[in-house]
Formats: structure tokens, sequence, C-alpha cells
């Protein structure tokens, strides 16, 4: 059997803990998997009918989510704007809001670039869902922009 080399994808560079805040999350989808944002950090949520008036708005500034954490290029059917910045996440599904419990940090095991995407983790509804750390996902030139992905 040939074995496969696997090469990361991406480079961690190291990020000081963020304590979440108390309130609410809103619960989204992406590449099967759910994940939570703050909701005081999303400026508005839009619909897979709007992809073009974002296209045109935002250009390089769509992302899709799925595809940037390595599920593979998701289905866009709603797109979460975060703010400041207006820097769009594409998601398969947004599901809800609910109020946000403690966030626990990272496991040691966590150790790649995935230290840059998310805050920490929230037991939520008897499953572990990842709480995007919104600081990296505004800022630009990320390493796979949604080319080609049918943004």
């Amino acid at each position: 059997m040939t074995e496969i080399l696997r090469q990361a994808m991406f480079v961690a560079r190291p990020v000081k803990a963020v304590a979440a805040t108390a309130g609410p999350v809103i619960l989204f989808t992406a590449g099967g998997a759910r994940f939570a944002v703050e909701a005081n950090q999303v400026e508005e949520i839009r619909d897979r009918e709007d992809r073009t008036a974002l296209r045109r708005a935002l250009g390089p500034e769509l992302v899709d989510f799925a595809l940037q954490v390595g599920l593979g290029a998701g289905t866009l059917e709603r797109f979460v704007i975060l703010k400041p910045g207006g820097r769009a996440l594409g998601v398969t599904k947004v599901e809800r809001m609910a109020s946000l419990p403690r966030a626990v940090p990272l496991p040691a095991m966590f150790c790649g670039a995935e230290r840059q995407w998310y805050r920490g983790l929230l037991l939520l509804d008897d499953d572990v869902v990842p709480l995007v750390r919104t600081e990296y996902w505004r800022q630009s030139g990320l390493l796979a922009k949604s080319n080609g992905s049918g943004v």
C-alpha cells in the first residue's frame, strides 16, 4: 500500500488567547460542521440571492468558510457579514441564535492554523462547537479565497 504524505496547507502563527464575552452567538453550518460566531461581531446575514450584489460590493472579501478551514468547498446558501470591515463568510446554513455558554480554551491538540481560526470551544446542545475568531476572518490576504468555489 502506498503511503500518502499530507502536507500542512496553512501556516500557524502564535495567537494570544482571547476570552469570549457573555452574550448571544449565531450558529451556522459550513462543510457539514457546526460553528458559532458572537452575534455582536455580525453586521448582517444575506441569502444566496444576494450573491451578485455582494460580489460586486465586496469583491474578494467573500470567503468560502468551509474551504478555508479545510472542509472542502461548501454549498454557499447564506453569507455572514462581519463588522467592522464587511468581510462576508459564505456558509451553508445559519441555524439560530443561542446564549453564549462559557468558552473553553482550545485543547493542545489544536496546534496549527485552527488556533487563529477559533477563539475556543463551546458545549452547546450536547455538541462541541468551535467559536470563530472574527479578528482573523476580517483580515485581508487569507490564503484560500473563494476563487473557483462557486461564490
